[in-house]
């Protein structure tokens, strides 16, 4: 069973990014925490556009990922953000094969 590594890039209606963060903060921190299947959550502020933002996240396996983005509570937080974001996310998936402070 590989490890799957998630890529997403948002963007926020304009002056919206704080806000998002601080929802996902409330929201979604605390269940990262909590979730060794999520072994690695990076959420990373666009240098050049106030209105972008990235995650970055590693999960155990496809299975662990699938369980957290079907809970109820993901949803409760994607309708919280969802008027403050300008269009769906864009979401790459892949595959680690090497990384430094996580084993793949």
């Amino acid at each position: 069973m590989s490890k799957l590594s998630l890529i997403v890039k948002t963007r926020t209606k304009p002056g919206k990014r704080d806000e998002v963060r601080q929802l996902y903060e409330q929201m979604l921190v605390p269940r990262a925490l909590a979730n060794p299947a999520q072994e690695l959550v990076v959420m990373n502020n666009d240098a050049q556009d106030p209105n972008v933002f990235y995650l970055f996240e590693v999960y155990t396996s496809q299975e662990a990922f699938q369980s957290s983005s079907q809970a109820p509570w993901f949803w409760e937080y994607m309708g919280a953000v969802g008027p403050l974001l300008e269009g769906q996310p864009e979401v790459v998936m892949a595959a680690p094969v090497w990384g430094k402070g996580i084993v793949v």
